[in-house]
């Protein structure tokens, strides 16, 4: 009974909390959730291979906060189609009402019609109709009359079938809706046994990692050394690149012309035209590039951060990891030209990836397909995402402007 009142309660939650959101088309709502079911499976799946480790892991943790997070959502985007769909039953209540309040009124009026015809033959009245005419010419006349009132009756039926058929067919409609909205309510009240259950599944997990905070705390230092010598590999990549990109503009430019450079970027005016022509389309798509892996979702974001469960553990990130399935590939953004392909032990193989002042940065890969100068264009596959002895399959993404490191997740689209 308490399990069965602490559902209730979280659903009127939140349909309170949602309500304001229920004007947007069943079909948009239909649509989302069909995508956030996707990736929960997706996720699932992903949780799943890790299993081999029978320990508590930060990546199953993260991984399952990312399923809570997005079952969450489901919840309440199944709470916005209810609420859809109990106003279209509302809409076409007051359709079928109207339809049957019509067809009454049809019935009636055809029910008055024949009952006087059928007290004008049995009194012989419209034989005495047509012989009490004067002429034949009137006798004519209330002929026609006759007919047309006998195709006026016809008229009536056929119109009361039609409608007969149109209440028919909204009864139809409005038990579709509400099968479905039963079928709506079912499926919510199971992703909230879900949802508790996979929360109750956290705790387990945050409990057994509690206790190891000094053994995680080793692992990530020992993974910042690591990302820390990629970083310093990039970077060096990074300054070999613009210096190359200063000596072609001044090879190509009158010495008198020379503008102004910097340490750490490339300044518009030491750019060859085709670069920053590329640097300024790639500005202009900030916030809409595609996600560098087909299916995934942000494990890490960018910068330094306290974990959101785990007190005492901090993480620190250059670019923001992307968690994907077992055999994932990586991809580039935009186009570009292949600047440099890296190998650092602990991160597999990264490929930086040239967009005139802006580079983005592809790690933790156990295989490339590309090469060193090779021309790229956006979403041209640049190797399989590495997958460790954890079972985890994580893309480190990073973008940088010169030297400068930016926040990846502001360039790429939202999901």
């Amino acid at each position: 009974m308490i399990r069965i009142r602490s559902i209730s309660f979280l659903l009127l939650g939140l349909w309170l909390s949602i309500a304001p959101l229920a004007a947007q088309s069943r079909a948009s709502l239909e649509k989302k959730r069909k995508k956030v079911e996707a990736d929960i499976a997706a996720n699932r799946k992903i949780l799943k291979n890790t299993q081999k480790q029978k320990s508590a892991t930060l990546y199953k943790l993260n991984t399952l906060n990312q399923i809570i997070t997005q079952r969450e959502q489901l919840i309440q985007n199944l709470q916005l189609e209810v609420t859809a769909l109990e106003s279209e039953l509302k809409n076409k209540q007051k359709e079928l009402d109207s339809l049957q309040a019509a067809y009454e009124r049809e019935r009636l009026k055809l029910k008055k019609t024949v009952v006087q015809a059928y007290k004008t033959r049995k009194g012989g009245q419209e034989i005495a109709f047509l012989l009490s005419a004067k002429n034949i010419r009137q006798a004519t006349r209330r002929m026609k009359f006759l007919r047309k009132l006998s195709d006026f009756r016809r008229h009536q039926i056929t119109g009361i079938r039609t409608q007969a058929d149109k209440v028919q067919k909204a009864l139809a409609e409005l038990n579709e809706l509400r099968k479905q909205r039963y079928g709506l309510l079912g499926n919510q009240r199971i992703e909230v046994r879900k949802l508790e259950s996979d929360k109750k599944d956290k705790q387990r997990m945050v409990t057994a990692l509690t206790g190891k905070e000094s053994e995680l705390k080793e692992r990530i230092k020992k993974n910042e050394r690591q990302v820390a010598q990629l970083n310093k590999e990039i970077s060096k990549a990074i300054a070999r690149e613009i210096e190359r990109e200063r000596q072609r503009q001044a090879n190509s430019a009158p010495k008198s012309s020379g503008g102004t450079t910097t340490n750490n970027s490339p300044s518009a005016s030491t750019l060859t035209p085709e670069a920053r022509a590329l640097s300024a389309d790639f500005v202009n798509n900030k916030g809409g590039l595609p996600w560098p892996v087909e299916r995934g979702f942000i494990s890490q974001s960018f910068g330094t951060h306290q974990h959101p469960d785990l007190p005492g553990i901090t993480t620190v990130n250059n670019g923001v990891d992307i968690t994907t399935q077992q055999g994932g590939e990586a991809r580039t953004v935009f186009k570009g030209k292949v600047s440099a392909i890296l190998t650092i032990p602990g991160q597999g193989q990264a490929v930086l990836v040239n967009h005139g002042e802006y580079f983005t940065v592809y790690t933790r890969l156990s295989k490339v397909y590309v090469a060193k100068g090779q021309e790229l264009s956006s979403g041209t596959k640049l190797g399989q995402v590495m997958t460790d002895d954890e079972g985890r399959t994580i893309l480190n993404f990073q973008v940088w402007q010169g030297q400068a490191k930016q926040n990846p997740a502001s360039w790429i689209r939202g999901r």
